[in-house]
């Protein structure tokens, strides 16, 4: 990366998210900071940007900037690169290649707030507080698969408690499906839901910490994990606790293995049929040169993307390669 695009896009600011298409496509979301301290604005009043790689070979990529003042969070990209989707924390959708104008996401009820977007065999899904969730049919076309009417189960406990359904205790932090009929759901103290395209279910799982991931495998198994305490494994209602002791915060799957990204920056990965977690292995030295605490994992089917608030390397199951690094500190500088 030239020491001047770093300078412009990435010196005053962080990375909160990753978006890889293919390894000819990998989207960053990247948040400003205050650039002093006479600069008084809220974290939710300064710009987010899109930056996006785009080599034509891993290790020579140009790259490309788009600029919202919105609060962005989350970001969807078509496997073919050609549509991209952006929304707020609240609900409020951007369809880049339709050139759609800011919109509030249909049939939202009581403005619940986003926490994801996610593509669930060919189809978007975008999810939040108070068991939200939202199907993408067409430009600017949602259905809510959460309505009270429809599911009046995943409101009874909330109206039971008394607690406001905006209350920041329950909600879906995390989904993830293998196809429409077949979709996880789970957010605070363990709260987790299946959806067969007709009713949602409750799981019943051997925890009550908040769920922080959702990873649907090929090897038709399912890893939930919680930012304290547990990692479990299974289907339905038969789930097994593979680790009790790390506090994960991503997961991933690639080439044939699940891995995840703990508090403190620490990859690791499973096996089916061990008892725990191991510490990951690559086919090349993970960079040495990574200077910051890994915040992220994401992955495509050629790559697998780890970041920091400042770094990001795609692995394409042989190699690292850098996407973006600070000039002074990169090995191809």
């Amino acid at each position: 990366m030239k020491k001047d695009f770093y300078e412009e896009h990435f010196r005053n600011g962080f990375i909160i998210g990753c978006m890889p298409v293919s390894s000819s496509l990998i989207a960053l979301i990247h948040k400003d900071y205050p650039i002093d301290d006479d600069d008084y604005r809220e974290l939710n009043e300064l710009p987010i940007r899109v930056l996006y790689y785009v080599p034509k070979k891993m290790d020579k990529g140009d790259y490309g900037t788009t600029t919202w003042s919105h609060n962005i969070e989350n970001l969807y990209i078509t496997d073919d690169g050609t549509s991209w989707i952006v929304t707020t924390p609240y609900f409020e959708i951007d369809e880049i290649e339709n050139k759609t104008d800011w919109y509030p996401i249909p049939n939202n009820e009581k403005g619940h707030l986003a926490k994801g977007i996610t593509n669930i065999d060919g189809t978007v899904y975008a999810y939040g507080m108070v068991r939200s969730v939202f199907k993408r049919t067409d430009i600017k076309q949602w259905e809510n698969i959460t309505t009270k009417i429809k599911h009046p189960n995943l409101y009874m406990d909330i109206e039971a408690s008394k607690e406001e359904l905006v209350g920041s205790w329950v909600g879906f932090s995390a989904l993830d499906g293998f196809n429409e009929n077949d979709i996880y759901a789970g957010g605070n103290k363990g709260d987790s839901w299946h959806y067969n395209g007709k009713s949602w279910d409750r799981i019943d799982l051997p925890l009550n910490t908040d769920i922080s991931t959702i990873t649907c495998t090929p090897n038709d198994l399912v890893y939930i994990s919680c930012r304290i305490g547990s990692v479990l494994a299974g289907r339905l209602d038969s789930w097994e606790i593979i680790d009790s002791s790390k506090q994960i915060t991503h997961s991933a799957w690639f080439k044939g293995k699940i891995y995840f990204v703990d508090m403190l920056g620490r990859i690791y990965t499973h096996n089916e049929g061990d008892k725990e977690l191991t510490e990951a292995v690559f086919k090349t030295q993970f960079p040495d040169y990574m200077h910051h605490l890994i915040k992220g994992i994401a992955s495509c089917e050629e790559c697998l993307v780890i970041y920091t608030e400042v770094q990001a390397y795609a692995y394409d199951g042989e190699n690292w390669h850098e996407i973006i690094e600070i000039p002074s500190l990169s090995k191809n500088k």
